[in-house]
C-alpha cells in the first residue's frame, strides 16, 4: 500500500526542530497577552491538535450556514448585479471589470435579493468564529509545550487545517465583499492561496516560519474579521458594493464629480485589487528570505524558485477549466460551489505534501498526481466540444467525481500520514499521553 512517509523519511522525523519568527507588534503587546490568558482555561488533557480542528470546525459551520440560506451563492450574485446596475447614491459605480466580473451569459433576473435570504447577524458571527480560529490556532502550540505533545505532526496538522481554511473562507470574505460568482472571487482564491504556498514554500527552504510585520495569519485575519463585522452594521454586502467616492462622501464635492466620476469604483473591487498588489509584495519578500538562506548555506539562490511551479501547474489548471466552455462552472451554482471544494482540497493536498518535505527532511514535491485531473478537466473544458462536459448534467458528474476523488485522496493522506508520524513519535493525534507537565 502507498505510504507518504517511507523508511527514509521516517528517520527525518527525528531531526525535526521547529523554528519560527512573529516580528508583529500586534501579537507581541495586543494578542500575545489574550493568548497567554486563554491557554490557561484549557485543561491539559485536552490535545493541541484537538483544539486546531476546533477552530477549523467553527469556520466549516460557518460556510454550511451560507451554503444552507444561499447554496450556489446565486441570491448574492444577483444582488452584485442589482445593485450595481441600479447607479444608487450620488455617483454611478463605476466596476473595475467589464460586465461587473461575472461571466457573459449569466442570467440573475429569475434570483431573488441577497438582502432577504442571509441577516445581517450572520456576519457577525462569522467574525466572531473567525477569531476563535485565529486565537485557536495561535494556543494549539503553547497547549503542545504545556503537555509534550509538540512535534512534526502538530505542524503537519496545523498547515494542513490552515490550507482547508484558505478555501472555505474565502466562500465567507468574497459573500461579505458581495462577490458571488464572479472573477474576482476566483482571483481571491488564487491570491489567498498563493500567500499561504508562498509562506509554506518559504519555510522549506529557510527551515523557518517567518511572519512579517504585517502578516495573513495575524492583522490580515483581524481585517477580514472587520470586513464581516462592517458587512453586519451596515446591513451586508451592499456597503462595499458602493463606490469609493459616495462611501467617502467626495462624490458631494462638484470637482471631484466633474472630474473624478470615473474613479467611483465599488469598495470591493478596490480592496481584492490591494490585495492581489499585496500578493506581489510578499512574494518578493518571500523570495528574499529565501535569497538569504541560500547564499548563507551556499546553495543555488535559482533552484528553489522551481518549487513555485507544482502551485502555478495546479492553479493554472483549475483556473482555464473553469474558464473555459463559455465559464460555465462559474454560471451555474450546482458546479461552481463543488468545484471550488475540489480546488481546495487539491491544494491542501499539495501544501501537505511541501509540508511533509520540510518536516522529513525529504526531496521537493514537484509532481503529484492531483494534477492529473484538473488538466484534464481544463483540456475537456477547452475543446470546442467537451467530451465530459458537453452538458450541465455530465459537467456535474465530471465535477462531482473529481470533488469524490479528491476528497478520497486527501483524506487517505491525512490518515496515513497520522498513523506514520503516531507510530514513529509515540504521540497519538487526539490524545496526550501521561507525562511530567509543563506550564
Amino acid at each position: 500500500m502507498l505510504h507518504y512517509i517511507g523508511p527514509e523519511l521516517r528517520k527525518g522525523i527525528h531531526k525535526y526542530k521547529y523554528s519560527g519568527e512573529d516580528h508583529s507588534l500586534v501579537s507581541k503587546y495586543v494578542l500575545g497577552p489574550y493568548w497567554n490568558w486563554l491557554i490557561t482555561w484549557f485543561p491539559l488533557w485536552i490535545a493541541p491538535n484537538t483544539i486546531t480542528l476546533s477552530g477549523l470546525m467553527l469556520v466549516l459551520a460557518n460556510v454550511v450556514s451560507l451554503l444552507w440560506r444561499d447554496w450556489g451563492l446565486d441570491h448574492i450574485t444577483a444582488t452584485r448585479v442589482q445593485f450595481l446596475s441600479a447607479n444608487q447614491g450620488s455617483l454611478p459605480v463605476i466596476p473595475i471589470l467589464p460586465n461587473y466580473g461575472l461571466p457573459i451569459g449569466l442570467d440573475t433576473t429569475k434570483t431573488s435579493s441577497f438582502a432577504s435570504v442571509l441577516p445581517p447577524y450572520f456576519f457577525v458571527i462569522w467574525a466572531f468564529s473567525l477569531f476563535m480560529y485565529q486565537s485557536l490556532d495561535s494556543i494549539d502550540g503553547k497547549q503542545a509545550r504545556r503537555t509534550g505533545m509538540a512535534g512534526p505532526l502538530g505542524e503537519l496538522f496545523d498547515h494542513g487545517c490552515d490550507a482547508l481554511n484558505t478555501t472555505l473562507e474565502n466562500f465567507l470574505a468574497t459573500t461579505a465583499l458581495g462577490m458571488g460568482r464572479s472573477y474576482w472571487s476566483i482571483l481571491s482564491l488564487i491570491a489567498s492561496t498563493a500567500n499561504f504556498y508562498l509562506s509554506t514554500w518559504e519555510e522549506v527552504h529557510t527551515h523557518s516560519l517567518y511572519l512579517s510585520a504585517f502578516s495573513g495569519p495575524v492583522e490580515g485575519i483581524l481585517m477580514l474579521c472587520g470586513v464581516y463585522l462592517v458587512a453586519g452594521v451596515f446591513g451586508g454586502p451592499t456597503f462595499y458594493l458602493d463606490g469609493v467616492l459616495n462611501l467617502t462622501g467626495l462624490a458631494n464635492v462638484p470637482y471631484v464629480r466633474d472630474n473624478y466620476a470615473w474613479a467611483n469604483w465599488p469598495m470591493s473591487d478596490i480592496l481584492m485589487s490591494f490585495g492581489l498588489v499585496g500578493l506581489i509584495g510578499n512574494a518578493l519578500m518571500g523570495y528574499a528570505n529565501v535569497y538569504k538562506a541560500c547564499m548563507k548555506q551556499k546553495r543555488s539562490v535559482y533552484q528553489p524558485l522551481l518549487g513555485l511551479l507544482p502551485f502555478v501547474v495546479l492553479t493554472s489548471a483549475n483556473f482555464y477549466w473553469m474558464h473555459g466552455n463559455n465559464a460555465q462552472l462559474l454560471k451555474h451554482g450546482s458546479l461552481y460551489v463543488p468545484f471550488m471544494f475540489y480546488w481546495g482540497l487539491s491544494f491542501a493536498y499539495l501544501v501537505g505534501l511541501v509540508i511533509i518535505s520540510h518536516v522529513c527532511q525529504g526531496p521537493f514535491p514537484y509532481w503529484n498526481w492531483m494534477y492529473i485531473p484538473s488538466i484534464l478537466g481544463a483540456i475537456d473544458a477547452n475543446l470546442s466540444q467537451p467530451i465530459l462536459q458537453g452538458s450541465i448534467v455530465s459537467a456535474q458528474w465530471t465535477v462531482y467525481g473529481a470533488v469524490l476523488l479528491a476528497f478520497l485522496t486527501y483524506g487517505y493522506f491525512v490518515y496515513d500520514v497520522i498513523t506514520t508520524i503516531t507510530e514513529e513519535t509515540g504521540k497519538p493525534c487526539f490524545t496526550v499521553v501521561p507525562h511530567k507537565h509543563t506550564n
